[in-house]
């Protein structure tokens, strides 16, 4: 994900989850980089799309680079809501991404992803991250969540609700 290549047998659990996140947090960003003359002008976005740009730039993600990687399907991005959805092709399915509010999000993932594992979402495992939630809310004055999902393009879903439906917190 940061452009280098290591053995997947190499890379620890916590280094797997943390890419996952990364990952995602990239291709939810809808920030745009202005250039002329191949130097970089302007983030187009509001300041929130701006702050994950530069967050993720400063820990080495280069969203150009991942964006090559795993294009986005337009006919399959969009915003609705306290919700958005970008869709990318990535080894040789779809993975929708989804950024919203935790609540929105929430109700909307079957699974949460710990350790590097999708865990289906349990009333013990709810509880824990509303609990981790709370305290975000309190600290931050604003505060979204991250899911995925990987799809075929045969199971590809024309109904937006059950689109988003049955993700994966990932953040």
């Amino acid at each position: 994900l940061d452009g280098k290549l290591k053995k997947a047998e190499d890379v620890d659990e916590e280094e797997k989850s943390y890419g996952i996140f990364m990952h995602s947090l990239v291709l939810s960003n809808y920030a745009e980089v202005m250039n002329v003359n191949n130097k970089r002008l302007d983030i187009i976005q509001d300041e929130r799309e701006k702050a994950i740009f530069y967050y993720t730039e400063e820990k080495g993600f280069d969203k150009s680079l991942i964006e090559s990687i795993v294009p986005k399907v337009e006919a399959f991005t969009f915003e609705e809501k306290s919700l958005k959805v970008s869709t990318h092709i990535i080894n040789e399915k779809m993975r929708i991404v989804s950024r919203g509010t935790p609540e929105e999000l929430m109700k909307r993932c079957s699974y949460i992803l710990l350790d590097s594992k999708f865990v289906k979402k349990t009333r013990t495992i709810y509880k824990e991250v509303n609990r981790v939630l709370n305290d975000m809310i309190k600290r931050c004055c604003t505060v979204y969540a991250l899911a995925i999902k990987d799809v075929t393009k045969a199971n590809i879903i024309a109904n937006v609700d059950a689109y988003v439906n049955g993700m994966t917190l990932v953040a």
